[in-house]
C-alpha cells in the first residue's frame, strides 16, 4: 500500500505553504490508490502551542484537505484531552510526544551498534568550535572534540543514563566519514554528498525528546511511509537522512522536495511581509475553498493551457 504523509508542527496557524504541500501529498497519494496520514510533530516542547492543533486541522478540513488517517477532529474512540483531538487508524499514535519510548529504543539501538554517541561539550565550548570552523573552513569533528573530553564509555552509556546526567549530554548521529553517497530526490534527481565536509548532529535532546531527524526516521520507517514530501528548504539534511536509512534499515526512504512559494521579490520564501500567509484568514475573508485549492495547486506548475479552473473530472481528460 503507498502511504505519503504530513507531520504538521503545532506552532501556530496553517502556513499557505503547508497547505499547498498537504495538496500534493493527497493529490500523489490518490493518484497512487493510496493513504495519506497526519501525524502531529510536537516534539519541541519550547515552540509547542496546544490550541493550534484543533486550528490546523480545521483550516485544513475546510479547504478540502482531510486526511485518510492519523490525527482527526472526527470523533474516534478516545479524546486527546490535551490537544481536543482523536487519532484513527493502525500506526498510531500519531501524537509524536506519545511515541517518546519508542524514539528512545531506537535511540539506544543507535548507540549500541556505535553510531551514535553522547556529546558532553558545554554551550560555551560549542560557540567556541564555530568561531574556529569560521577561520579553519572545516566542519566541526565532534566525535574527536568529544573523545578528547570523556571516557569511551561515557560516549556510548545507556539512554537512561545519559538522560539523568547533571551534563545534559546530547546524543549525536555519527554521519561524519570519508565517504561520499548518491542522494536521489524523486523530483530533482540525484546529487552526490562527501559526508567527510558534513557534521555530526543531534537526534536525542537531554530532555529524552527526539529531534526531527531520530524522529521523522522511526516514525515514517514504523508507519511504513513510502514518500515523504516537504519543502526544498529540507533537501541540506538529505545526505542525514538517507545515511541514518541506509546505516539503520538498509536502504533509503523515498522523499521529494517542492519549491517554496516565493514572495513579492521572487528571491525568498513568502513570509508574513509579504502578505498573508495564514490560510484560515483566506476562508475568513469569503474565499471559496476551491478556490484556494486551484491557487495552490498552479503555484509552480502549469498545464500549458489557458484553462484555469479545474473543479470536475472531465477537466482532466
Amino acid at each position: 500500500m503507498f502511504r505519503t504523509r504530513q507531520a504538521p508542527s503545532p506552532t501556530g496557524y496553517l502556513h499557505i505553504g503547508t497547505a499547498r504541500t498537504v495538496l500534493y501529498t493527497k493529490l500523489i497519494a490518490e493518484i497512487n490508490a493510496g493513504t495519506f496520514y497526519l501525524r502531529i510533530d510536537d516534539t519541541d516542547r519550547n515552540r509547542l502551542q496546544p490550541d493550534s492543533v484543533v486550528v490546523l486541522l480545521n483550516a485544513l478540513e475546510s479547504i478540502g484537505l482531510k486526511a485518510d488517517e492519523g490525527v482527526t477532529l472526527e470523533p474516534n474512540g478516545p479524546k486527546d484531552d490535551f490537544y481536543g483531538i482523536y487519532q484513527k487508524g493502525d500506526y498510531g499514535p500519531y501524537i509524536q510526544s506519545e511515541r517518546v519510548v519508542t524514539h528512545q529504543k531506537y535511540a539506544q539501538d543507535l548507540i549500541d551498534k556505535k553510531l551514535a554517541y553522547w556529546s558532553y561539550l558545554t554551550p560555551e565550548e560549542k560557540e567556541e568550535l564555530q568561531q574556529i570552523k569560521q577561520t579553519i573552513k572545516k566542519p566541526i569533528n565532534y566525535f574527536k572534540e568529544n573523545s578528547q573530553k570523556v571516557s569511551e564509555s561515557e560516549l556510548y552509556v545507556d539512554v537512561n543514563q545519559a538522560l539523568h546526567d547533571a551534563r545534559k549530554p546530547v546524543l549525536m548521529f555519527r554521519l561524519q566519514r570519508n565517504e561520499v553517497i548518491t542522494c536521489k530526490d524523486e523530483l530533482l534527481g540525484e546529487t552526490k554528498f562527501d559526508l567527510s565536509l558534513e557534521e555530526d548532529f543531534g537526534i536525542l535532546k537531554s530532555d529524552g525528546y527526539p529531534t526531527y531527524h531520530l524522529a521523522h526516521m522511526v516514525d515514517d520507517h514504523e508507519m511504513k511511509t513510502s514518500l515523504v514530501i516537504r519543502s526544498q528548504e529540507w533537501y541540506p539534511s538529505m545526505p542525514k537522512h538517507v545515511t541514518m536509512f541506509n546505516d539503520f534499515f538498509g536502504s533509503p526512504l523515498k522523499y521529494m522536495h517542492i519549491p517554496f512559494i516565493l514572495g513579492e521579490t521572487g528571491n525568498k520564501k513568502m513570509s508574513k511581509r509579504d502578505g498573508n500567509v495564514n490560510a484560515q484568514e483566506y476562508l475568513d475573508k469569503g474565499f471559496l475553498p476551491e478556490a484556494i485549492i486551484n491557487y495552490l495547486a498552479f503555484l509552480g506548475w502549469n498545464p500549458g493551457t489557458e484553462k484555469e479552473l479545474y473543479l470536475n473530472q472531465e477537466d482532466f481528460i
